[in-house]
């Protein structure tokens, strides 16, 4: 994955929890979906900061590997915060939002798009069972 991957990536998290997420409260199912794909992404997004940091200190850059470590120690642990709440029975509410917002930094350093990468999130019905049935397949 190349920094610009990882950066769309970081973008979509932050446009999906702050932007539509706490527009679309009223719906459990859409916010739960919401959030299976912001797992995926910051799983992807901490895949490849984790590789990122073992090529630098494979070349002595052991200074500039830690900070980006330090720098993105959050994103792990939003993850799998985001995964809980994709996958509890229990329906989305505003505590969850507040649980989910409070675990990604509000200084995250993404230059967020002009246009919004989602008009309509609805396209992402189905996600939260797409992405249960293939981590199943995998276990």
């Amino acid at each position: 994955m190349t920094v610009k991957e990882r950066n769309q990536d970081l973008r979509i998290v932050i446009e999906l929890v702050r932007t539509h997420l706490p527009n679309t409260l009223a719906d459990s199912d859409l916010c739960k979906d919401m959030c299976a794909v912001v797992a995926i992404s910051l799983r992807r997004v901490a895949d490849d900061i984790e590789k990122s940091a073992a090529a630098w200190d494979k070349k002595a850059y052991h200074s500039k590997a830690d900070e980006l470590r330090r720098e993105m120690a959050w994103a792990l642990p939003a993850a799998q915060i985001a995964e809980s709440l994709a996958y509890l029975p229990k329906r989305f509410n505003r505590n969850d939002l507040q649980c989910l917002q409070a675990a990604i930094p509000p200084d995250v350093e993404v230059e967020m798009a002009v246009r919004p990468r989602f008009k309509d999130v609805t396209v992402l019905r189905g996600a939260a069972a797409a992405a249960r049935q293939t981590l199943l397949r995998k276990k």
